[in-house]
C-alpha cells in the first residue's frame, strides 16, 4: 500500500481521506494536484542532483497522498 494507507489502516483515518473527496474539499484536492504538477514540471527542468532528489521526494508524497484519497473509499468498503 501507500505511505498514507498501510496494511492495517485505521477506519477513522480512512474516513478522513474519504472526506477529502467531498465537494467542500474540492479546492484542497485541486491545490494538491496543482502542486504536484508544479513539482513534476520543476523536476523535468532540474539539473542539480540534490534538487532532483528533493523534488522526487515532494512528488512522491503528493502523489501518494492523492492516490490514498482516491483509493480510500474502496479500502474503507473492504474493512
Amino acid at each position: 500500500m501507500s505511505l498514507f494507507i498501510g496494511y492495517k489502516p485505521e477506519k477513522q483515518q480512512l474516513m478522513a481521506l474519504v472526506r477529502c473527496k467531498s465537494p467542500e474539499n474540492k479546492a484542497l484536492l485541486e491545490l494538491f494536484e496543482a502542486k504536484l504538477a508544479e513539482v513534476l514540471d520543476s523536476l523535468v527542468k532540474a539539473d542539480d542532483p540534490s534538487t532532483i532528489h528533493r523534488l522526487q521526494g515532494k512528488a512522491t508524497i503528493l502523489k501518494e497522498f492523492l492516490e490514498a484519497v482516491y483509493e480510500s473509499q474502496e479500502v474503507l468498503e473492504r474493512l
